[in-house]
């Protein structure tokens, strides 16, 4: 299915032209944003498994029919294959397949597990259990998702077969200073945190590990991203509202330091022992380093 959410390019004559040559096309058009047109979707969707394929990003040719057949054998409720990104593969294979281990794991690299392309979803546990997009979202509605579905699934497996390739957005896609995106994924994160209240102690402790990383995505893409124009002191009260938010107030208390000794946790460590001179020091030096690989992808 191909869902058009309101594209002013030609994408819609293009996409009926499609459904015309091939009957197995069907092309829906969805109201704006991204949760609703996933929605629409999943409501019209009559296959056993569903897959999201955002508009930039492809299907490596030789490996669908391959991740078709592993899905077959093996049909998990959550099936996770690995990716492309720009020039380098990622690997998403994880020693254990205990679905607890797997969701824990998927908390503490979210920017690795939390999307929901490049995976398989069962359709049946979709409608079942009543779980759709949250539509209000406009950051981190893949995570929000993915934390009630693993909730709901029995068995989730990881596969080194490279199925997607993830084309790295353009800088100022990405990296550009707005209020209202830093809500948005406080937002995010206080409707994810209500979910994982009542979800095992484990998940909890992951979450937290989850939450800093979500201030990291904050910081170094939001706040200090090289197109903010704003002073040091005013980036510096952003960075205080980010950290003060009940939620992430709450991940730096109980959050413990053996959590904290990974790279991308750093800055979480040195935010929690007061250390925000060094945080910021560190947001500024990834900033930089994303900065320079997206020109040089």
């Amino acid at each position: 299915m191909i869902i058009d959410d309101g594209s002013k390019d030609n994408t819609l004559i293009l996409a009926n032209q499609l459904a015309l040559q091939n009957q197995r096309i069907r092309v829906l058009t969805a109201g704006k944003g991204v949760g609703h047109a996933r929605n629409t979707g999943i409501k019209h969707a009559r296959g056993q498994m569903i897959a999201f394929l955002d508009a930039d990003d492809h299907y490596l040719r030789s490996a669908l029919p391959k991740a078709l057949s592993q899905a077959k054998k093996n049909p998990a409720d959550l099936q996770i294959f690995s990716f492309e990104h720009g020039k380098h593969t990622v690997d998403l294979t994880l020693p254990s397949s205990n679905s607890l281990d797997v969701r824990c794991r998927m908390l503490e690299k979210p920017t690795n597990y939390m999307t929901v392309w490049g995976k398989f979803f069962k359709r049946s546990l979709l409608i079942d259990n009543d779980i759709y997009f949250n539509e209000e979202l406009t950051m981190s509605e893949d995570s929000e998702f993915l934390i009630r579905y693993t909730a709901a699934c029995e068995s989730i497996t990881t596969s080194a077969l490279v199925l997607y390739h993830y084309t790295i957005d353009t800088p100022s896609a990405t990296r550009s200073f707005d209020t209202k995106k830093i809500q948005a994924y406080l937002n995010a994160l206080n409707i994810a945190e209500e979910f994982i209240d009542s979800q095992p102690q484990v998940i909890k402790q992951s979450f937290l590990s989850y939450t800093l990383i979500q201030v990291n995505i904050i910081a170094v893409r939001l706040i200090y991203t090289l197109g903010n124009p704003a002073s040091n002191k005013q980036k510096r009260a952003e960075l205080d509202k980010v950290i003060t938010a009940p939620v992430v107030k709450k991940a730096l208390e109980q959050v413990t330091l053996k959590q904290c000794l990974t790279p991308h946790l750093l800055p979480g460590l040195f935010l929690k022992l007061h250390l925000s001179s060094l945080a910021i020091l560190l947001f500024k030096l990834r900033s930089k380093q994303n900065e320079q690989k997206e020109n040089n992808s």
